[in-house]
């Protein structure tokens, strides 16, 4: 994710750091990994979905951490970004950001942390 800026990437870093250690947080990574060329030319083509993704990652891990529950502000930021996704990506990325979308939008009101242990 190199078009982001300094403080969306410490975010992203530090949200990778929580992730790692889950068996959930390993398939989303996965899947992420598998798409990040992908990922990285729309980010840099589409400044909507750049945005898009640098507020959601300072909001799932600012300055405070992971947020104590995924509300539906949070939630629906998530899911804008995934529907971002399946409307600019290809038929692969498009079928992992629906399957993604299906799993955060049924996580609303847990912990992250409940979310990524499964």
């Amino acid at each position: 994710m190199k078009t982001l800026g300094e403080r969306e990437l410490t975010a992203t870093h530090t949200l990778q750091a929580h992730v790692a250690c889950t068996r959930v947080g390993h398939r989303w990574e996965r899947m992420l990994r598998s798409h990040a060329t992908e990922i990285d030319a729309l980010l840099a083509v589409h400044t909507d979905l750049r945005a898009h993704v640098g507020t959601v990652v300072c909001s799932l891990c600012g300055p405070a951490g992971l947020p104590e529950r995924l509300d539906g502000d949070t939630v629906a930021m998530v899911v804008a970004v995934l529907d971002d996704l399946r409307r600019l990506g290809d038929f692969e990325l498009q079928r992992a950001a629906a399957m993604l979308s299906e799993e955060i939008a049924m996580a609303q009101g847990r912990a992250l942390q409940d979310v990524l242990a499964g």
